[in-house]
């Protein structure tokens, strides 16, 4: 049951990311069908590996989305001054 529901909202995520025009909006959509994935993972690979598996998954995307946003901020200070 849980996997339905995680499954849904990774294809109502993804559906808004690709509707959406704003690129911030469109992170944000990304960043929840990667944890969404991972979680996945860790569920139906049902071992000590499958943990591993969806946890590294997990950290890589909360390390890239905070660096997408890092930018992102970066490039709009930077553009306030020009």
């Amino acid at each position: 049951m849980i996997e339905k529901i995680i499954g849904i909202i990774i294809i109502l995520m993804a559906m808004r990311a690709f509707i959406t025009k704003n690129m911030v909006e469109k992170v944000l959509y990304i960043n929840v069908v990667d944890f969404g994935l991972s979680a996945l993972m860790a569920i139906y690979i049902n071992t000590p590996f499958g943990f591993i598996v969806g946890s590294t998954f997990f950290i890589t995307s909360t390390i890239s989305s905070n660096a997408i946003v890092f930018t992102f901020k970066l490039l709009e200070a930077k553009n306030k001054f020009f």
